[in-house]
C-alpha cells in the first residue's frame, strides 16, 4: 500500500496462515479489511476483503526470491498460479515478485536518485526514487499487471494520474493505477535498501552504490550542489539531507533548505533525464606510442546522443543560450562546469581541470584511459555523464582475447558429429588461439604483449587494448588443444560463442567438417524440392518446403522439431518423410492412444506403399526381430513406457514422436524411455514446443538431438533461469540461434491464406421453470448455512461442487438428478439449452451440413445422443468419448469424414476428442457446455477448422441467460486483464472469492435484472 510500506496479501479466507505457509510472512503481521474491486455478476463490485499487511522489509527478500510462476500440468498452460510451499500463489504475487527484482536490479546498479519533497503538513521529507534510465520493462509490466495486483480501492486523496475510475457497483470506484502502484513500490524498495545499507554497523564498510553517488554529488565544491545553495556550507543543508536519506528519520530539519523544485531539477540533471543536454567525455587516440590519451569535453543532447557540442564552442560563446540541433541550451557554461564537478567525483583525473577557467580537455595516462572501458566508465554513465570511447577498442575489433577453433582442417566424414545412434561416443578436436578481431597472433606476440604490462599496445600499426590482468593467462592458453563432444561442438559452432570460467563468453570459429555441417544445416530450408516417391497427396508449397527440410536434416543424421501450428499437416509431412527413407531398418511412430489408428489410416491413404503395423493390443510384438526392416510401427506413449525394454533394444532408422509435449517432463518415465531409443534420426511433432517453461523445450530437443543444449542442470542455470526470471535477451538469442536449424514453426495465419473463416457466436438460452427451481435450491443449500461455504480446502471443494451442480442444472435437469436412463420422450421441454441446441442442429441436418457437438460430461453426451436421434429422425447419433474402443473410434471418424450416408452429427467428449482428430467434414461446431478455457475450446474447434476445410466454420457457444454461465462468458469477452484471471486458472479462481462476491457471480438474476 503506497505511503505505508506494506504489501497486502489477500484472496483467501485466512491470509495470515496462507502467507506464512508460502514463506511470505512470519504470521505476526496485522490482518485488516482491504477495500478492493473484484469481478462479480458480470461486472466489477466493491468488496471488503481480509488481507494480511506485511511490512516491505519483512517480505522483500522472500518476494524477490520467488521462482518463475509455476503452472500445473493440467492447467493447460494458460499462465495459471503457481505453488510455494503448500499454498497456491496467484499471478499477481509473481507480478510483484518481478517488480521487486526490477527495483533491486536498479538499486544495485546505482540508479537510485535522492529527492526532497514537501509533505502535506509542511515538513520536508527525504526519500529515494528509482530512475529507470530508459529501461522499458517497468512500463511493460504495468501494461501486463494482473487486475488483482492493483485492485486496491482509493476513496480520497489520490491525484488523477495515480488513479483510474472504474464502473463498479455501487456508485463506481477509483483504483490505484498499475503504473502508480508500481512506481510507489519500486521507490519504497529503493528507500528501504539504501537506508539499510547506509546504516550498516561496520563504519569501514563501503557504502551502497546510491549512497556513494549521493556523497559524490552533495559533498565538496558548490558546483555539485543544487542551484541556489552555493553559499550554504556542506556541513549544513546537504549533510542534513544526507542524514535524512540514510537514517530512520526521513524529515530534513534545517533553517536554509533549498526549494524542492530546485532539488528535483538537480536530480534530473544528475540522472541525465528530462534535461536537454549533459556532459559527455570523449576519449581520443594518442598521437604516438609515448603520447598521452586526450579526453575531450562536450555537451551532449540527452535525447540524441550523437549530437555533441565541443567545450571550445561553449566557452567561445558569450550568449546565455546556445543552439544544439533543434534545441536551445540555457546556461551551457554553468551546465558544463557543474557537470565536471560531478564527474570528478567518479573519475579523479578530471580534478586536474577543475581549477581552469575554461577547461576543454584532460590528458590521461594509458591506465586512466583503460579505466574508462571498465568500472570508471560505468560509474560515470550511472551518474548521468556521457562517455564515448573509440569504437574499435570497445567492440572487440581491436581487443586482444582468446578464441576457440572447433573442428579440423583435415577432411572427414560429414556425419562425424551426427547420427544419434553413435553421437555420444564421438568427439571433435578444438584448439585455443589469441586474436585481435579476426587476426591471429603467434604465441611469441602474446608473450611479448604480456611482458609489456600496458593496457594498450601499438601492434601492426594499430592500437590494441590488452587486459593486463588476464594476458599472462591468455599466453599460457594459446595452442592448447582438447576434444568436445560432437553435440557440444555443434552448439558452439552454431552460436559462435563458448562460455568459459576464466574468460566468460569467448568467440568460437568452426572449420573443416564442422563448418561444412553448420553451412548445410543453415541452408536446409533452401532445398525446396522434396523427393516424393510413393506419396499420393496434393501438397501446398509450405508443406513441400517442410518435407524437404525434414529430409535434409534427417539425412545428415540430425533430429528435427516440426512445430507447425495445429492443422497445417504435420502428419502428412512426416508420412512423406517416412515414405522416402531407406528400407534397411524399421521405423517407429509414437503418438497418443487416441490417434494410433488415425496414423495407420493416414499412412495407408497418403503412402500406400508403406508397410505399417500397429504395436498395440495383446497380440503386439514381443521380440526385436519382429520389427522387420522397411516397416513402420505405430504405438502409443503408454506402450512406449510399458514396452521400453523391447523398443529400446531395436536399431530404428527413424523415430517420430507425435504430440511430443507428452515428454515435456524430462524426469517422467515416458520421457526417459524416449531418450533411451536408438535411432539414426529423430523427429518430434508438436504445435506447442513450449507450454509453460523452457525446460520443456530442452526435453523435446534432448530427444531430437541429445546433448545439443547440454545437460538439463546447465541449461537451467545458463538459459532457463536467466531468460524466465531475469528476461536475459542475450541468453534467449543464443538459445534461438542454436535451436533454429533444428526447429521449423509456421503459423496458420502466415502460410494458409486460403483457409476459410471461423465465425464464433455466443448463443443465449433461457432456463425452464424446472431448471430455475433446481438452480435456486442449489444456491440456497450452499449459502444458507451458519458457516457459509466453509474455509480452506473444505471451501474449495464446496465451491467446485456447487459450480458442477449448477453446470449440470443448466445442461439438463436429468443430468443433475441422475436420470441417465430417461427415454428421449421425457427429455424434451425441460431444458432451454437442449431445446435451443435441438433447433439449431435441426437446421444443420436439414441443410445437408455436418456438425460436431462437444460436451465435457459423458452422461450429458448419452442424453444428447438419445434425444437428438429421436427428435431429428436420425437412426443414431454417434458419441466419441474416453471409453470408446480404438477401433470404434476410428470407424466413427472415418464414417463422419468419408461416408455420405453417415449421421451428420458427431458428439464428442472434450477430453477424448479435443486434439489429434481431423474432422473437416463439419462446418458447424457447438460447445454445449463450457470449459471456460478458450485455449482448450479453440483446440477442439480446430478439429474442423484446419487444413482440408473448404467451408466457413460456424462456432456456437451455448450459455444460459441470467446465470453464472453468462457472467463468466462476459468476463472472458471483456478487458483482457480480467479475462486472464479466468482463462489461466479454469474455475479455481472462484474458490478464492468470499461468499458475497461468489454469490453475486452465481446468483440467478430476477426478471428485468441485467447481468
Amino acid at each position: 500500500m503506497p505511503g505505508r510500506g506494506r504489501m497486502a496479501f489477500w484472496g483467501t479466507p485466512d491470509p495470515a496462515t496462507d502467507a506464512k505457509g508460502a514463506g511470505l510472512s512470519d504470521g505476526t503481521s496485522e490482518v485488516a479489511s482491504l477495500p478492493t474491486v473484484v469481478p462479480g455478476g458480470g461486472r466489477l463490485v466493491r468488496a471488503e476483503m481480509p488481507a494480511l499487511l506485511v511490512p516491505l522489509g519483512e517480505v522483500l527478500r522472500a518476494l524477490a526470491g520467488l521462482p518463475p510462476a509455476a503452472v500445473d500440468a493440467d492447467d493447460g498452460g494458460g499462465g495459471a498460479p503457481g505453488s510455494q510451499g503448500n499454498v497456491r500463489l496467484d499471478r499477481s504475487v509473481y507480478a510483484w515478485s518481478v517488480a521487486a527484482r526490477w527495483a533491486l536490479e536498479h538499486v544495485v546498479a546505482g540508479h537510485a536518485v535522492p529527492l526532497l519533497r514537501a509533505g502535506p503538513d509542511g515538513r520536508h521529507l527525504a526519500h529515494w526514487h528509482v530512475d529507470p534510465v530508459g529501461d522499458p520493462r517497468l512500463d511493460a509490466l504495468a501494461e501486463a499487471l494482473p487486475a488483482a495486483a492493483h485492485a486496491l480501492r482509493v476513496d480520497t486523496g489520490v491525484t488523477l494520474d495515480a488513479a483510474i475510475t472504474v464502473d463498479a457497483e455501487p456508485a463506481g470506484a477509483r483504483l490505484w493505477s498499475a503504473q502508480a502502484l508500481l512506481e510507489a513500490f519500486c521507490d519504497a524498495v529503493a528507500d528501504l535498501c539504501v537506508r539499510a545499507s547506509a546504516s550498516a554497523p561496520d563504519p569501514a564498510a563501503e557504502p551502497a552504490e546510491p549512497a556513494r553517488r549521493l556523497r559524490g554529488r552533495t559533498e565538496g565544491s558548490g558546483a555539485s550542489r543544487p542551484p541556489g545553495t552555493a553559499d550554504a556550507s556542506p556541513a549544513t543543508w546537504s549533510r542534513a539531507w544526507l542524514g535524512a536519506l540514510a537514517g530512520e528519520r526521513a524529515e530534513v530539519v534545517h533553517e536554509r533548505l533549498p526549494a524542492v523544485d530546485d532539488v528535483e531539477r538537480w536530480a534530473a540533471a544528475a540522472s541525465g533525464e528530462r534535461v536537454p543536454a549533459r556532459l559527455c567525455l570523449r576519449l581520443g587516440l594518442p598521437a604516438g606510442p609515448d603520447s598521452p590519451w586526450p579526453l575531450d569535453f562536450h555537451l551532449q543532447a540527452a535525447d540524441e546522443p550523437g549530437l555533441l557540442l565541443p567545450a571550445q564552442r561553449v566557452w567561445r560563446s558569450h550568449a546565455s543560450a546556445i543552439p544544439l540541433g533543434s534545441r536551445l541550451l540555457d546556461n551551457p557554461q554553468e551546465t558544463l562546469t557543474a557537470s565536471l564537478g560531478v564527474a570528478a567525483r567518479w573519475f579523479r583525473p578530471l580534478a586536474a581541470c577543475l581549477g581552469e577557467a575554461r577547461p576543454v580537455q584532460v590528458r590521461l595516462t594509458p591506465f586512466d584511459a583503460a579505466a574508462l572501458f571498465g568500472d570508471a566508465g560505468n560509474d560515470l554513465r550511472n551518474a548521468g555523464i556521457g562517455v564515448v570511447v573509440p569504437r574499435e577498442l570497445e567492440d572487440g575489433a581491436r581487443v586482444l582475447g582468446p578464441r576457440l577453433r572447433v573442428g579440423s582442417r583435415r577432411g572427414g566424414r560429414r556425419t562425424d558429429v551426427t547420427d544419434t545412434a553413435g553421437a555420444r561416443h564421438r568427439t571433435v578436436t578444438y584448439r585455443w588461439e589469441a586474436v585481435v578481431g579476426d587476426e591471429v597472433l603467434t604465441s611469441e606476440e602474446v608473450t611479448e604483449l604480456a611482458a609489456r604490462g600496458e593496457p594498450f599496445a601499438l601492434w601492426r600499426d594499430v592500437w590494441v587494448r590488452v587486459d593486463t590482468e588476464r594476458v599472462a593467462e591468455l599466453a599460457s592458453l594459446v595452442g592448447r588443444t582438447g576434444r568436445l563432444s560432437a553435440a557440444e561442438a555443434l552448439s558452439v559452432a552454431l552460436c559462435g560463442r563458448h562460455r568459459t570460467e576464466e574468460f566468460g563468453d569467448v568467440p568460437a570459429l568452426a572449420e573443416g567438417s564442422v563448418a561444412d555441417l553448420v553451412s548445410r544445416l543453415r541452408s536446409a530450408l533452401a532445398d525446396e524440392e522434396p523427393r516424393l516417391a510413393g506419396v499420393r497427396a496434393e501438397l501446398r508449397d509450405y508443406q513441400r518446403r517442410g518435407i524437404a527440410w525434414l529430409q535434409s536434416l534427417t539425412e545428415l543424421g540430425f533430429g528435427a522439431l516440426l512445430a507447425d501450428d495445429m492443422g497445417l499437416g504435420k502428419t502428412l509431412q512426416t508420412i512423406a518423410l517416412l515414405a522416402g527413407r531407406p528400407r534397411q531398418r524399421p521405423q517407429l511412430v509414437v503418438c497418443p492412444t487416441s490417434v494410433v489408428s488415425n496414423w495407420h489410416r493416414e499412412a495407408a491413404r497418403f503412402a500406400p506403399d508403406l508397410t505399417v503395423r500397429l504395436h498395440h493390443g495383446p497380440r503386439r510384438a514381443t521380440r526385436p526381430e519382429e520389427f522387420a526392416p522397411g516397416t513402420v510401427h505405430v504405438t502409443s506413449y503408454a506402450l512406449l513406457r510399458l514396452d521400453a525394454d523391447l523398443l529400446t533394444s531395436v536399431d530404428w532408422d527413424l523415430v517420430v514422436l507425435d504430440e511430443a509435449q507428452q515428454i515435456k517432463n524430462h524426469t517422467a518415465q515416458t520421457a526417459r524411455a524416449a531418450f533411451r531409443l536408438t535411432s539414426h534420426a529423430r523427429v518430434a511433432l508438436t504445435g506447442t514446443p513450449v507450454e509453460n517453461r523452457l525446460s520443456e523445450l530442452w526435453s523435446i530437443m534432448h530427444f531430437a538431438n541429445p546433448g545439443l543444449l547440454g545437460s538439463h542442470r546447465r541449461f537451467k542455470e545458463q538459459v532457463a533461469v536467466p531468460v524466465e526470471r531475469d528476461g536475459d535477451q542475450e541468453s534467449a538469442d543464443r538459445l534461438r540461434t542454436v535451436t533454429a536449424p533444428f526447429m521449423l514453426r509456421r503459423m496458420k495465419s502466415a502460410v494458409v491464406d486460403e483457409l476459410p473463416a471461423k465465425l464464433e457466436s455466443t448463443v443465449s438460452c433461457d432456463l425452464t421453470a424446472e431448471q430455475t427451481r433446481l438452480y435456486r435450491a442449489a444456491l440456497d443449500e450452499a449459502f444458507d448455512t451458519d458457516d457459509g461455504l466453509g474455509s480452506g480446502i473444505q471451501r474449495q471443494g464446496n465451491v467446485l461442487r456447487l459450480l458442477t451442480r449448477l453446470k449440470q442444472i443448466c445442461n439438463h435437469p436429468a443430468q443433475f438428478l441422475g436420470e441417465e436412463d430417461t427415454d428421449a420422450g421425457r427429455l424434451a421441454g425441460r431444458s432451454g439449452k437442449l431445446e435451443r441446441a435441438t433447433e439449431m442442429l435441426g437446421e444443420v441436418v436439414a441443410s445437408g451440413e455436418r456438425a460436431l457437438v462437444f460436451t465435457q460430461y459423458r452422461v450429458m453426451g448419452d442424453l444428447l445422443a438419445r434425444h437428438l436421434s429421436g427428435e431429428l429422425g436420425l437412426a443414431r447419433v454417434p458419441f466419441l468419448h474416453g471409453g470408446t474402443p480404438t477401433e470404434h473410434r476410428d470407424r466413427m471418424v472415418r464414417a463422419f469424414q468419408e461416408d455420405d450416408d453417415a449421421p451428420p452429427l458427431l458428439l464428442i467428449s472434450l477430453k477424448a476428442g479435443g486434439f489429434g482428430l481431423n474432422l473437416t467434414r463439419a462446418s458447424h461446431v457447438m460447445h454445449y457446455d463450457r470449459w471456460w478455457n478458450p485455449a482448450v475450446e479453440d483446440q477442439a474447434t480446430d478439429r474442423a477448422h484446419r487444413i482440408g476445410q473448404t467451408k466457413t466454420v460456424l462456432v456456437h457457444k451455448l450459455v444460459t441467460a441470467d446465470t453464472f454461465e453468462e457472467r463468466i462468458d462476459a468476463l472472458l469477452q471483456s478487458k483482457r486483464s480480467l479475462a486472464d484471471a479466468v482463462v489461466g486458472a479454469g474455475e479455481t479462481w472462484l474458490t478464492e472469492l468470499d461468499d458475497d462476491a461468489l454469490h453475486a457471480l452465481v446468483r440467478l438474476a430476477d426478471s428485468g435484472d441485467t447481468a
